[in-house]
């Protein structure tokens, strides 16, 4: 659709040369009308970048979540790179000694499908990271991520073929995952903060 970037590193994290993705993302955010932009619960305000759909740029600003962002998995492996702002992601692993959560674990496509029980888990090193760095989430493995106001990323995924997605949340509700077409509004204000930081 947009853009092919098939030249970015898949497998390393650490800092590498983003100047071109910003000025393909500043152009974009600077004139956002008349893309097909959808909004999630957390805050997430996302564009497919190709027809494929291995590329996706995610704007964030936590002001816009009706939810606290859950731990969860996906059912793809991605490299997530800071174009602008800053972010804090955050694995989990299974452990007695842990926090307990609401655990739900649906087959992918299939949110209704949910099954239900608990689960305790304890947070590995929180890593951090801002413009010019990439970072690798595997699809099996559990994390939830926070970001300043404004953060713009673009992910590369992988597809991968998983039997089941996770969603783990302290209160144990469910919220639907689903996403949904933006609002002018909420792409004029989100895109705004982005713009800040470039």
């Amino acid at each position: 659709m947009l853009v092919a970037l098939v030249d970015w590193p898949a497998s390393r994290p650490g800092a590498m040369d983003t100047a071109l993705p910003k000025a393909l993302a500043c152009q974009i955010l600077a004139h956002p009308d008349g893309f097909p932009w959808v909004i999630q619960d957390i805050g997430l305000l996302g564009l497919r970048m190709d027809d494929s759909r291995e590329y996706r740029m995610h704007v964030w600003d936590p002001a816009f979540a009706d939810v606290e962002a859950p731990i969860h998995d996906h059912p793809f492996d991605f490299v997530s790179f800071v174009i602008a702002g800053e972010m804090t992601n955050t694995r989990y692993v299974e452990d007695p000694a842990g926090t307990e959560y609401g655990r739900a674990r649906y087959p992918p496509g299939n949110e209704d499908a949910r099954t239900t029980d608990t689960v305790r888990l304890s947070a590995m090193a929180a890593e951090t990271y801002s413009q010019g760095a990439h970072y690798v989430q595997l699809a099996h493995e559990l994390h939830d991520s926070h970001q300043l106001p404004g953060t713009v990323t673009i992910i590369r995924r992988a597809h991968k073929d998983v039997r089941e997605l996770t969603v783990c949340r302290r209160d144990g509700r469910w919220v639907p995952g689903r996403s949904r077409p933006a609002t002018a509004e909420e792409v004029t204000r989100i895109t705004a903060k982005a713009l800040s930081w470039f």
